[in-house]
């Protein structure tokens, strides 16, 4: 959520003179309501990216996997995206249902119940005053998606969602330096210090391939989605929102059984491509970025409540703004 240091860097000159007394009466900057419009496409549009953990994932340790590979390749990772991705606290909860069978296909429900937070110093004015400012998002979103899934084959089947996504946005905002200061009486309750609500839809089209080979399978995935959605009840007549984007998801998993000696144990190896478009591409840096994971799973089907297997893993991003590897938590893999 780093965007908002760039937005405040772009209007910091249309102040004026900075160290001039703040004027009496607080009128809107020009430029301000595009924005705070900007803004909030890429808060909404990033969260329904990042809380989809099938496109993109955070671990719970991050690091350049070029300080301890022969690599050298900025594209795996460097010290700002790291830091980036440690700014960055993802928590979702998914739930999936199958409400019924038909001879045609399936009928499901997915859900995920998700939390982001960042919070980062914002040295904006360095030379004037050193002083760092305090930015602090939260987001909180609940996902609904009604899917049908349909086979095309012995290995081929489809499956269409229509989902939607209810959100909240909340900034907090400590202006500390003296010459950040300045800016507040403008942009308080217009791009800081505000609470947003906002709806999205998002139709998605996705299509498997899998098969099995001796003790693995083997299972390529493609799924298409469109997000599109607009705030409700906003604080101020600038403050508003509608955010648009698009991701085409493209990758392929194996999966197969550790040895006798290591029963109910398997890995899993998967690699995705995932193009994005829309208000998704500034906050990513990219049209396009992979993701590549390997996972030890432990099955515990029949032995625990709800879940079928649990397991940890490596992961890593590759090309977009959280570029960088983790150690990742799983469970529930297909």
């Amino acid at each position: 959520m780093r965007q908002l240091a760039a937005r405040l860097m772009a209007l910091a000159p249309l102040l004026g003179p900075l160290f001039a007394p703040p004027p009496v009466r607080a009128e809107p900057l020009p430029g301000l309501e595009a924005a705070v419009r900007q803004q909030l496409n890429e808060v909404f549009s990033t969260t329904a990216l990042l809380t989809n953990t099938e496109a993109l994932s955070l671990g719970f340790v991050n690091f350049d996997p070029n300080e301890f590979l022969p690599i050298d390749n900025p594209e795996f990772g460097d010290a700002e995206s790291v830091q980036l991705r440690n700014d960055l606290e993802v928590y979702t909860l998914p739930w999936s249902w199958v409400l019924a069978d038909f001879e045609a296909g399936q009928l499901g429900l997915k859900a995920r119940l998700s939390y982001v937070h960042s919070k980062q110093e914002l040295s904006l004015f360095p030379l004037e005053d050193p002083t760092v400012d305090i930015n602090d998002d939260r987001i909180y979103s609940l996902f609904l998606q009604p899917t049908f899934r349909v086979p095309l084959g012995e290995r081929w089947r489809a499956q269409f969602g229509l989902g939607a996504f209810v959100m909240r946005y909340e900034n907090d905002f400590r202006f500390r330096n003296s010459v950040s200061r300045q800016l507040q009486p403008f942009l308080d309750n217009n791009l800081t210090n505000i609470a947003v609500n906002a709806w999205l839809v998002q139709p998605e089209l996705r299509v498997d391939y899998r098969f099995g080979r001796g003790r693995s399978y083997w299972q390529y995935h493609s799924a298409l989605a469109y997000t599109v959605g607009r705030s409700f009840n906003e604080p101020g007549p600038i403050v508003n929102a509608d955010p648009e984007s698009w991701r085409w998801l493209n990758g392929v998993s194996m999966r197969r059984p550790f040895p006798l000696f290591l029963p109910d144990q398997d890995y899993r190896l998967t690699l995705n491509r995932i193009d994005i478009r829309g208000d998704t591409v500034r906050p990513f840096d990219t049209h396009y970025y992979y993701e590549f994971s390997a996972e030890w799973l432990l099955n515990t089907k029949g032995k625990v409540p709800l879940l079928d297997d649990v397991g940890v893993g490596l992961l890593l991003n590759y090309g977009s703004a959280l570029k960088g590897a983790s150690l990742i938590f799983v469970y529930n893999v297909d």
